[in-house]
């Protein structure tokens, strides 16, 4: 019982020690909150509120490829134009999973031209209803944005695994 009573009591003196100071700073909670009080509130610079984005203005941002076979591989290209002040740059894309595969241009694209991205889906090894987002990263404000792709996959014709139908015997 005493043993018990003892890693209670370690337990409440960790619990009072860890609360009571900010984890990033090290600073109790009292003192961060009393800087925070006082100091002085900084403007934001002109450059700041000045700063131009980048702007994605697709013709789509969801493409349906409809009902494909299993292990068909689909492609699409998503068109935008750059609606906004600065030359947008793509910097990477991200998708889900490895079935979906990306190419897009590395060079700027000015405010006004157009440019593209080609998404490619692999529907091997899938079934049913798919939906893949894209995340890409650019220029833009808030430093993303998204587009996708979907699709039914009829897997019917084919049957994986070990309920294979077997022939009457």
């Amino acid at each position: 019982m005493s043993k018990v009573l003892k890693l209670f009591i370690a337990f409440v003196f960790a619990a009072a020690f860890v609360s009571c100071e900010n984890k990033k700073t090290g600073v109790s909670e009292e003192k961060a909150s009393a800087s925070t009080e006082s100091a002085p509130k900084t403007e934001v610079s002109k450059a700041e509120v000045d700063q131009k984005y980048a702007n994605f203005a697709f013709e789509e941002t969801v493409h349906d490829f409809g009902t494909i076979a299993k292990g068909d591989v689909v492609k699409h290209v998503f068109k935008f134009k750059n609606t906004g002040e600065a030359p947008l740059m793509i910097s990477d894309i991200k998708t889900t999973c490895g079935c979906t595969t990306p190419q897009y241009t590395k060079d700027p694209v000015g405010p006004g031209e157009s440019g593209e991205i080609l998404v490619q889906f692999n529907s091997a090894g899938k079934a049913g209803v798919i939906n893949k987002r894209v995340t890409i990263y650019a220029n833009v404000e808030g430093g993303t944005d998204v587009v996708s792709i979907k699709c039914k996959i009829d897997s019917a014709s084919e049957v994986d695994g070990p309920f294979k139908t077997q022939p009457n015997s």
